[in-house]
């Protein structure tokens, strides 16, 4: 073959890419993948299943920048297991008040749990409340501080108030010094089902000889969930409990687990405080 014809192929040869700078796990023995580019990243360490939730157009909400949140807080839905979301849904929207109703489900994920004896569908999590929307599940009343990129949010006017038909607005009455509600910096991610003992006021609750634990795919879920939200938003630091905010049975024995939820966050690339 001439001489002229092999530098041509060279050329040509050279001048395609060995490798790309947009692969998965590129040069450690497995194929590029090229990704898309609305393919979220991380991956997804746990599905979330979106139902449609009905709404309720005259109530008022507040909005605010997801990385406002840097805290998720655990509840139980204090339901038959057997609930669906749109169940828990339509509860909330009779909550509240005539003159102040609450707009959706008051939280912003939920978790089919199941226990021993539980009529419960298979573990899954779904959204609730979009995380651009405040919760309404820590306590409307209670005021937490606000770190230095919290309170730059706030002095810029990224957290409004108002309503589908009405304009929003920044409400003053949310912060108290250098204190803001605790709904607007926290996340309710709930477990629906009754882990608190049976009561009076909490008829669905176990008896004194059947305490109810989470099982261990609901942990998971929960670890799963937290540490997919963490990588997204790595101002989510801290996992609490309903009951650390005011005096309540919420979330049951599910806050004797937090310990083993950290360790399975921790186990898939997350620290939480």
């Amino acid at each position: 073959m001439p001489i002229r014809i092999i530098f041509l192929l060279i050329l040509v040869l050279s001048s395609f890419p060995v490798g790309s700078q947009d692969c998965v796990n590129c040069g450690n023995g497995y194929d590029p993948a090229p990704r898309a580019p609305d393919q979220p990243w991380p991956l997804e360490y746990v599905t979330i299943y979106r139902p449609d939730y009905p709404r309720n157009s005259r109530a008022t909400f507040c909005k605010r920048p997801p990385e406002m949140v840097d805290t998720i807080v655990l509840h139980h839905t204090a339901t038959s297991s057997g609930a669906s979301p749109q169940d828990i849904n339509r509860m909330h929207l009779n909550e509240g008040t005539p003159g102040d109703p609450w707009y959706m489900v008051a939280y912003s994920y939920l978790i089919n749990g199941a226990y021993p004896g539980a009529n419960s569908p298979d573990n899954a999590v779904y959204e609730g409340r979009p995380l651009d929307i405040v919760g309404a599940h820590a306590g409307s009343n209670i005021f937490v501080p606000m770190d230095n990129n919290q309170r730059r949010l706030w002095a810029e006017g990224k957290i409004t108030c108002g309503g589908e038909n009405l304009p929003f607005s920044v409400n003053p009455s949310l912060v108290n010094g250098n204190t803001i509600k605790a709904n607007v910096t926290t996340i309710g991610i709930s477990v629906i089902g009754n882990y608190a003992p049976r009561s009076i006021s909490n008829p669905l609750g176990y008896g004194r000889n059947s305490v109810r634990n989470p099982s261990s795919a609901t942990l998971d879920n929960i670890a799963r969930l937290s540490c997919q939200l963490q990588k997204k938003y790595p101002n989510m630091k801290t996992i609490k409990w309903h009951g650390q905010y005011h005096s309540t049975e919420c979330p049951g024995t599910i806050k004797n687990f937090i310990g083993q939820i950290k360790a399975r966050a921790r186990g898939i690339g997350c620290e939480f405080n």
